[in-house]
């Protein structure tokens, strides 16, 4: 692909500031940002091609630290029984999606990430860069198993969301063969989840011993655990045992909130997706209609007490591209976080620098800064003003990948 030097004029969020630069441009080349600044004191080149949309905010590429790209609606598919030729080949059509709502970066939490991003890093598929987790480590009878009408057995050998493991050696073993298949940190399942059939959300999911030896394993690989909690007790065991990220963090205490502080653990909330159970019983299963608005009450307090208590907090939806979590819609989750108390630059940080943090990639993307990759959003509005213009993809003007524009409305 030949690379080229692009000028995108407007109001600038650089994800480093707490305000926004008015009459301020960006300068672009190759793959890499050369200029941040004032229009006015951007140096001068004839080789340069300008963007300009009225009106025109420019951020950080958005970064979702929670998604999964399972390529059917969640409501309508088995990924123990359906044709795991046909979820890959939808899967890798959802990540331009993914694109075209302003995310050039997730880090996929199961399923097909390794080998969907190793198909975005040759250009093969256009869709954000992947940091994924390989499959899910779950406890038998667990959020992660899935498929409780099939053997143990059956489900390690065949299902791509999970890996079922119950004692030391066989949690060593999940660890080291997900590193193997190319993921870049390790999920587990500390807690009962919404949508499982057989356990309860306040369930607690490995023990101590299990999750601080998949802990220390995946330390070991220079990486870290990314532990799905819902119940306090779970939370508690999954941060006494080190892990560095909290999924969805729906019932925190002052224990957690305390334990979070101390170990710099990011909290990722997935509120949308949370909050919008309770308007979903129509279309859900009772059981797991009733466990999402146990979650929902107590989602907004978590939110609540981690940013009064200066935790960071990193973007997530938990979206699978399904009916009710389109990815053309994924800029709900801004909205979700603005109504649950964080200010619109906190909801947008939290998918960008906070987000970067997570992915392990400060250094590279989530601000604006001269040297870094050239990852960029434009839409037209003030989102500091009107959170609702991250909202869906049509708002999406134009988006840059490694300096390149991979979505144009302009």
């Amino acid at each position: 692909m030949l690379m080229k030097a692009y000028k995108v004029e407007g109001r600038v969020i650089d994800g480093c500031h707490d305000d926004a630069m008015e009459n301020a441009c960006v300068l672009v080349e190759a793959d890499k940002i050369i200029y941040v600044g004032s229009v006015e004191h951007c140096p001068e080149r004839d080789d340069v091609e300008v963007i300009r949309i009225p009106d025109a905010t420019l951020m950080p590429g958005f970064i979702d630290c929670h998604a999964h790209v399972i390529g059917a609606d969640s409501q309508g598919y088995d990924e123990n029984l359906d044709s795991h030729l046909d979820l890959i080949l939808s899967a890798a059509h959802d990540l331009g999606e993914l694109l075209d709502s302003g995310f050039t970066s997730i880090r996929d939490m199961g399923l097909f990430g390794p080998s969907l991003g190793r198909s975005v890093d040759l250009g093969l598929v256009r869709g954000p860069k992947i940091m994924p987790s390989g499959r899910i480590i779950s406890v038998t009878a667990g959020h992660g198993d899935s498929g409780h009408q099939f053997s143990k057995a059956y489900l390690n050998a065949h299902s791509p969301l999970s890996v079922l493991a119950d004692g030391i050696p066989e949690c060593l073993e999940a660890v080291r063969t997900q590193f193997r298949n190319g993921a870049q940190f390790i999920k587990v399942m500390a807690t009962g989840g919404v949508s499982s059939p057989i356990d309860k959300i306040t369930d607690v999911q490995f023990s101590f011993e299990e999750l601080t030896a998949i802990v220390a394993e995946a330390e070991r690989r220079g990486t870290y655990v990314a532990a799905h909690c819902t119940g306090t007790a779970g939370t508690l065991n999954a941060l006494k045992a080190g892990v560095r990220s909290i999924e969805h963090g729906v019932m925190l205490d002052e224990a957690c909130i305390e334990l979070m502080v101390k170990n710099d653990c990011t909290l990722v909330s997935t509120l949308a997706i949370s909050l919008g159970i309770p308007k979903m019983k129509a279309v859900l299963p009772a059981s797991i209609y009733e466990k999402g608005k146990a979650c929902a009450v107590h989602n907004i307090k978590s939110i609540e007490m981690a940013k009064a208590a200066g935790i960071r907090i990193a973007f997530g939806t938990d979206f699978t591209n399904s009916k009710n979590t389109r990815y053309s819609e994924i800029g709900r989750e801004f909205v979700a976080m603005t109504e649950a108390g964080l200010t619109p630059m906190e909801a947008i940080k939290s998918a960008t620098k906070n987000a970067a943090y997570l992915l392990q990639q400060s250094d590279l993307i989530g601000t604006i800064e001269v040297g870094k990759l050239a990852d960029l959003v434009v839409v037209s509005g003030n989102p500091l003003e009107d959170i609702t213009r991250l909202q869906g993809s049509d708002k999406i003007k134009v988006v840059f990948q490694n300096g390149f524009p991979v979505k144009r409305c302009d």
